[in-house]
């Protein structure tokens, strides 16, 4: 049985300290009754694994503090899977069962952490916040894909159907995007300087409206702004930059899909996570430090 892997997503500081979500199949596409989802964490670029499962894991996020919050949007069930504990060989998961697929996650800190995806048997998108104790839903702005934000009173929310919002600290303020491509990054440096991306390329705005940079060869999935450059993750075509009104190849063999910018450029690609401190000079941590941790253990499935 020929088994496949790759890197979705990770969080962190660093590619060498981080966590992230992998997957494992069998056979030549993913199919969820015959595939795992996998937890990891990454100690001075050592790989470990702290949770997995036959069912989506569908995102990941790390708050300052270390703690890790998974979501989970499976066939089985949808809420989110959280982890305090800083040492990898003994986490601590406690799972919250929530009314809805758990598509995304992404927060501020451990008092303030944003849920989303679509509510069980509806055709309605819901969104949750973490304050530190418990989940309670807001009012979702549309079908979120990814959010990302300075402070409890501007975030910002993309997704299907050109959905660009805003969040005041009371209430969602929908953008006019001009355009209905399904946007799946967002990256706010400040309030005057906001990019999206998605299958349209590469849009920048701010509370004030928001106007195309560049069309983009292809899909490119996420966006951030590091080290004065913004970055593309254009999978396929690679990592690429923004240079001027044009899109710039930067590692063609980097097939970038998504980013956390903290203190380094944090790249997930299928294959491996990297990062760079001035964004010029990248190291690897390839995907056989996860292969090698799962290769004496069976599939789940």
């Amino acid at each position: 049985m020929k088994l496949a892997h790759e890197f979705r997503q990770a969080s962190g500081p660093s590619a060498w300290d981080c966590h992230f979500l992998a997957d494992r199949w069998e056979g030549p596409g993913w199919v969820e009754d015959h595939a795992e989802s996998w937890v990891g964490q990454v100690v001075n670029g050592q790989v470990f694994t702290l949770l997995g499962q036959v069912g989506w894991l569908t995102g990941l996020w790390r708050s300052p503090s270390g703690s890790v919050y998974v979501a989970e949007g499976s066939h089985l069930r949808g809420g989110m899977h959280i982890n305090r504990a800083e040492d990898p060989l003994h986490p601590d998961w406690k799972f919250h069962a929530l009314p809805f697929l758990a598509m995304g996650v992404w927060g501020l800190d451990d008092q303030f952490v944003l849920a989303w995806g679509p509510k069980v048997g509806q055709r309605e998108s819901a969104l949750f916040c973490w304050d530190g104790k418990r989940w309670q839903e807001w009012d979702s702005p549309g079908e979120i894909i990814a959010m990302h934000g300075l402070a409890r009173d501007f975030i910002y929310a993309v997704g299907r159907n050109g959905l660009i919002a805003w969040w005041n600290g009371g209430k969602w303020n929908t953008v006019p995007s001009f355009t209905q491509a399904v946007l799946t990054g967002i990256h706010a440096v400040s309030e005057d300087e906001v990019y999206a991306c998605g299958d349209n390329g590469v849009m920048e705005g701010s509370v004030y409206g928001w106007s195309e940079v560049v069309e983009s060869p292809g899909m490119v999935t996420d966006v951030a702004k590091y080290a004065g450059t913004v970055w593309l993750a254009g999978e396929e075509d690679g990592l690429l930059r923004l240079q001027g009104p044009t899109l710039e190849e930067a590692d063609a063999s980097l097939r970038a899909s998504a980013f956390d910018v903290r203190e380094r450029l944090l790249v997930t690609s299928p294959e491996c996570l990297a990062d760079s401190q001035d964004g010029k000079k990248f190291r690897r941590l390839p995907l056989e430090g996860f292969i090698s941790r799962l290769s004496d253990r069976p599939p789940l499935w």
